[in-house]
């Protein structure tokens, strides 16, 4: 029944042309008029009698990176100052309750919003921290919510599709911190990326109660130094308040530093002990599907939702820096219809930084699956790149991770970007559950390779650093050239990471064996 609901309900968007209508309607005044009037139904007295009210409210808005910074916050402030309701794009946890958000939405539809903040005040919640997005702040989703804190990192290329410009993009992202300066409460707040142009600007422009700045490379009231990445851990310094910190996380790559950054400057605006902020996320592992592993004995993998070019080429760019002579290679597509100007950038990169490439469906959706392919090949096939480059398209995405995992090579890093989080996959002719991962975990499985347990890794690996940095024992330098686990810490690792996976001979045979997919290899 769900499989033929959603056939139908694609059948109609193309018999109306949804999308056409839609992009006609989406500014009209009467299209905004009723977007407004729901809200106001979803917050009156018949409903949800506007629960924000009661909490401290904390929205945070920018392009990459919302989500892991609202569940470092969730973290942070339900630990240490009151019971914290959290919604994201990947999750929604009311105190200690967690549960998945399936509405492939960033931001709640108006009425799901209220009722899950009614339900978190019900359960004693007094902070909610609310992940946003451009299209649902101009769609008035969050109209009448009273909040109190807003935070915003950096503004890059999405949602185009949309809002159009960029101008369009960061008017829209504007709107909350309008909002926070309008409403009735008492005291207002705000976080600022002042390494992002209009982050720095609107830092200067606004005025705020209480207002904090923050970054890596330019001058900021907290400041990251030092940085070193590694596949199992991150190790940075920073000073606030001429305090100096030192701290090493789970979370890999630099961009996850500016997170954690993030999470500490609105830990510091409230007068929160920087100490107790990071004693909070001490052991805080990866947000799911945000470069998240899964490791075989030689070859690691990584589930990501990259998709936006900025996004990609962080990811990109770090796992291509840690492959050293080995390979990189790279899962990616396209979604339909959304922000088509940013495709051909988002593959440049993706070629520039991995040795092979595959390209496949991401959620094509109403827009034809082999149409985006093809617009694909034509732009990879119209400029020239290094003959060790080395492309492929296969439209059904399951086929291209199983081919990426039987090409692949001992020390091979491969990196599956776009879905990510997501459970759902939005197919030209139904919309069927997706998962990743778990896709990706059955394939290794049934080629009988042997899944490591990467929290039990990856928590040896950091309790070694921190005790060797603590002593001071060992450069950086040094510390990358010895093994990282002792000999008795090491068949630990072994010894819990195959406890629940009986070790199988591994296949070792390098020759990708014939498939019933089609596919095409661009040379």
């Amino acid at each position: 029944m769900e499989k033929f609901i959603s056939v139908m309900k694609k059948l109609i968007k193309k018999i109306i042309c949804y999308d056409k209508i839609y992009e006609t309607i989406k500014d009209s005044f009467f299209y905004q008029a009723y977007k407004k009037a729901r809200a106001k139904i979803a917050t009156s007295e018949l409903f949800y009698n506007n629960p924000s009210k009661d909490f401290f409210v904390i929205w945070v808005t920018w392009t990459n990176g919302k989500t892991t910074v609202v569940n470092l916050l969730h973290k942070i402030l339900n630990e240490n100052v009151a019971p914290t309701v959290a919604i994201s794009t990947a999750n929604i946890k009311i105190w200690n309750q967690i549960m998945e958000n399936t509405k492939k939405m960033t931001s709640l539809d108006c009425f799901d919003l209220q009722q899950t903040l009614a339900s978190a005040k019900e359960s004693w919640c007094k902070i909610a921290v609310l992940e946003t997005s451009s299209q649902w702040l101009d769609q008035y989703r969050f109209e009448w919510i009273k909040f109190d804190f807003a935070v915003l990192t950096n503004i890059t290329q999405d949602h185009l599709d949309y809002h159009k410009t960029m101008d369009n993009y960061a008017d829209a992202k504007k709107k909350l911190f309008k909002y926070v300066l309008t409403n009735w409460k008492d005291k207002k707040y705000a976080a600022f990326c002042v390494d992002d142009k209009i982050g720095k600007k609107w830092f200067e422009e606004m005025a705020f109660d209480q207002k904090i700045s923050y970054w890596i490379y330019n001058s900021a009231v907290i400041k990251a130094t030092k940085i070193e990445e590694w596949f199992e851990w991150t190790y940075f310094e920073f000073s606030y308040l001429g305090q100096k910190f030192s701290w090493t996380t789970q979370l890999i790559w630099s961009y996850n530093i500016c997170n954690i950054m993030w999470a500490i400057s609105v830990a510091a605006a409230l007068w929160l002990s920087i100490q107790s902020a990071l004693k909070s996320i001490e052991w805080f592992q990866w947000v799911s599907w945000r470069m998240e592993p899964v490791y075989t004995e030689w070859i690691k993998y990584f589930v990501d939702f990259a998709h936006t070019p900025d996004w990609l080429e962080k990811t990109l760019s770090f796992a291509s820096s840690r492959k050293w002579e080995w390979r990189l290679i790279t899962i990616c597509g396209a979604p339909w219809n959304r922000d088509k100007e940013k495709r051909p950038i988002m593959w440049e990169i993706a070629v520039k930084y991995s040795d092979i490439i595959i390209f496949t469906d991401d959620d094509p959706d109403t827009e034809n699956r082999l149409s985006i392919l093809n617009q694909l090949s034509k732009s990879i096939q119209e400029k020239w790149y290094p003959a060790k480059k080395k492309v492929f398209v296969i439209p059904e995405r399951k086929y291209a991770l199983q081919f990426a995992t039987e090409i692949t090579k001992k020390w091979d890093i491969v990196v599956s970007c776009g879905k990510g989080h997501e459970q759902v996959q939005l197919t030209n002719f139904w919309k069927r559950k997706w998962s990743d991962k778990n896709i990706l975990t059955s394939i290794l499985e049934s080629q009988h390779k042997t899944i490591l347990n990467v929290n039990e890794i990856k928590k040896a690996y950091l309790q070694n650093l921190r005790i060797e940095k603590s002593a001071n024992s060992i450069t950086t330098k040094q510390y990358y050239s010895q093994p990282k686990v002792s000999a008795e810490k090491s068949n630990q690792i072994s010894q819990s990471s195959t406890s629940q996976v009986t070790p199988i001979q591994k296949n070792t045979s390098s020759q990708t064996q014939s498939q019933t997919w089609m596919f095409k290899r661009i040379d």
